[in-house]
């Protein structure tokens, strides 16, 4: 799940994602920071914790689909907690 925005892709060639795990009964799932993710074909738990950065084009990512905005808002507020 990508959490950057666009200025910053155009500006270094990197995405900040969230990995999206398919992990079930996990006490992360159970203390909020795997978030359950369906968007197209991917369904599945965006891990909060283990965010990281790499190049999009080097890695060939490949579009899948937008999260409602409300819900993509609602994970970024969550990711900018755990980093305050």
């Amino acid at each position: 799940m990508v959490l950057s925005h666009r200025g910053y892709s155009q500006l270094t060639n990197l995405v900040v994602v969230a990995p999206i795990t398919h992990a079930k009964d996990n006490q992360l799932q159970e203390d909020g920071y795997f978030v359950p993710i369906k968007v197209g074909n991917v369904d599945g738990f965006a891990n909060l914790l283990q965010f990281f950065t790499y190049d999009y084009r080097r890695r060939n990512a490949e579009y899948v689909g937008l999260l409602p905005t409300p819900e993509y808002f609602r994970i970024r507020s969550m990711v900018l907690d755990i980093l305050r």
